[in-house]
Parts: C-alpha cells; structure tokens; sequence
C-alpha cells in the first residue's frame, strides 16, 4: 500500500476524522430517511461479530522509488477474517488474513517521456503482518511492501542508477463500521456505504476498496 500508509499519531487522527464523519452522516440523514427495521431487528442484542473483509486496490503505484520514480499500474487483493466485540469495541482472539501476490503492468518512468527504469524481482504492493487492537475503537494493522532491486534512468537520457531492494512496513488504522449503521442503507454516501441487500459494507479508503460481510456469532 503505496500512499495510505500511517504511524500511530497519523492513525489516531485518521480514526478521529473518520468517527466525526460518521457522526455527520447520521446528523446529517433526511429526517423522512426510514432506517430498516428488519436490519435492526436482526442485529439487535448482538455482542460479538464475526466479519469477512475482501479487499481489492487497482491503481498506480510507485514501484521504485528513486530519481524520478518508476510507476505502474498494479492490482492486488487481501482477504481479512477476524471476530469483534461490538459492545466493547474490541478485537476477539487473533485476526487472520489472505495475501494475493501483487499483479503489475508495464513501468513507466515518473518524468514523461523518459526511458523507463528495469527491475530485477517482483514488487508486492501490500502484506498483512498483523492486525490488532488500535486507537478509538478501531484496529491497527502492520502492511509491509516489497521494492525489488532495479536500475533507475538518471537525468531522463543518461546511464543508470542502481537501487538495492528493500522493504518497508508501516501501520494503518483499520476502521470497523458500526454494525447499526447497515440499517441507514442508501443514506449512506461517500467512503462509506451498505449494499443494496444491507447485508455487506463497503469502505473506500485510499485506493483501497473493502467489503465487510458480517456474521453474528454470539
């Protein structure tokens, strides 16, 4: 994960903003807005949740990041399954998550019409280290990226720079709707939305779009 990438201090404002968010949503709902009363109902008295997260991110990337920078277009997919106490507000157990390997078309050079940089290994977008209990309710999540090893254009037409390959883990906050919220169906807008079927939420956030699908377990 390119550009979403948070420390800790960066994480806890993040969740701020995001919770200030929600909170305007709810303000902000048309007063003939009709909640779903079935989805309400369904959930009611719940404590724990079970959620099933698929995440997909398809844009462009900074795969070496030297001179002018060497970008593609990449696709990648996680898969995150964790349980989650929804009257504490806390992580249950261990999270345990899927990585895809990191899809990647053609590089290009970040300067127009220079000669794009040659790597040598494979560059992996986004690797879930660890998942775990966060600021404010939310989780915070370890994400590490793979560079590989690559030659750089330097000065758009002159030899090459060599850039070692490395990696780099920072945390991301890992927001968890609150489960009532599947009930406001299409008043929802922007980064935050329900399906249609008001079973699912969808949360877009930095390029990264993910569905979470819950399930009560007690």
């Amino acid at each position: 994960m390119d550009c979403h990438r948070h420390h800790e201090c960066a994480a806890l404002g993040a969740a701020s903003r995001f919770a200030l968010l929600v909170t305007a949503m709810l303000v902000a709902a048309p007063a003939s807005a009709q909640m779903n009363r079935a989805v309400m109902l369904e959930w009611r008295g719940v404590q724990v949740v079970h959620y099933s997260v698929a995440g997909d991110d398809d844009g462009e990337a900074h795969v070496v990041q030297a001179g002018t920078g060497g970008i593609a277009p990449v696709r990648d997919h996680v898969e995150i399954a964790f349980d989650y106490d929804i009257t504490k507000g806390t992580l249950v157990g261990s999270a345990t998550f899927k990585d895809a390997t990191t899809k990647m078309g053609a590089l290009r050079n970040g300067a127009k019409g220079c000669r794009p940089p040659t790597i040598s290994g494979t560059y992996e977008h986004s690797t879930i280290e660890s998942l775990k209990q966060g600021l404010s309710g939310q989780l915070a999540m370890m994400v590490r990226t793979d560079y590989p090893a690559a030659q750089m254009t330097v000065a758009c037409t002159g030899g090459n720079q060599a850039v070692a390959p490395r990696s780099e883990t920072q945390q991301e906050d890992f927001i968890v709707p609150g489960i009532m919220m599947l009930a406001m169906g299409d008043t929802l807008t922007g980064d935050l939305t329900v399906s249609k079927d008001a079973k699912s939420f969808i949360v877009k956030r930095a390029g990264w779009t993910y569905i979470y699908t819950p399930a009560k377990v007690r």
